[in-house]
């Protein structure tokens, strides 16, 4: 389990130590950014560690089972019966993650079905009606939303280091 130093540090310099650390993530632009931000930050064991939480905090929401999340994970249920007290008080964060998964696992498999049919009937495949026009707006929309995101990301990081 990991401990903190016995040595207290001045509550308002840790908050500001946290909101750096929000920062760092907010600004993080991809899954690769992210990714080595959390191997730098946390040990083999604790990056495993989270992500079997995550995991558990998942099968929780979708039902299942403590025998089959233990089995599944090969986690103690007192790790389990954690995960669960959290999600029971609190949990927020957790279920907007999970749910904002699920709909982009559902969208890929929607996307994979759609590909398997036209595999399989490459002479039925719809053809859909493209305007150079409307795939033009397309485009602009969302290079302009990107920029939009990335400036919005830039504006919460400074103003929670106070710049």
């Amino acid at each position: 389990m990991t401990k903190l130093s016995r040595r207290k540090l001045d509550p308002k310099e840790l908050g500001g130590y946290i909101n750096s650390l929000w920062s760092a993530f907010t600004l993080a632009t991809s899954k690769e950014d992210i990714k080595l931000l959390f191997k730098d930050l946390f040990t083999h064991t604790e990056y495993k560690m989270f992500a079997k939480r995550f995991q558990i905090a998942r099968l929780l929401i979708a039902g299942q089972s403590y025998e089959i999340i233990q089995k599944q994970l090969k986690v103690t249920p007192t790790t389990i019966a954690r995960i669960n007290n959290i999600l029971a008080e609190k949990g927020d964060g957790l279920r907007k993650a999970d749910k904002q998964l699920l709909a982009l696992e559902n969208k890929n498999l929607q996307r994979q079905r759609e590909n398997q049919k036209n595999l399989e009937n490459p002479f039925r495949a719809k053809i859909q009606q493209k305007t150079v026009v409307g795939e033009l707006v397309k485009g602009g929309v969302k290079i302009l939303d990107a920029r939009i995101s990335r400036s919005i990301k830039n504006k919460t990081a400074k103003k929670y280091l106070n710049i």
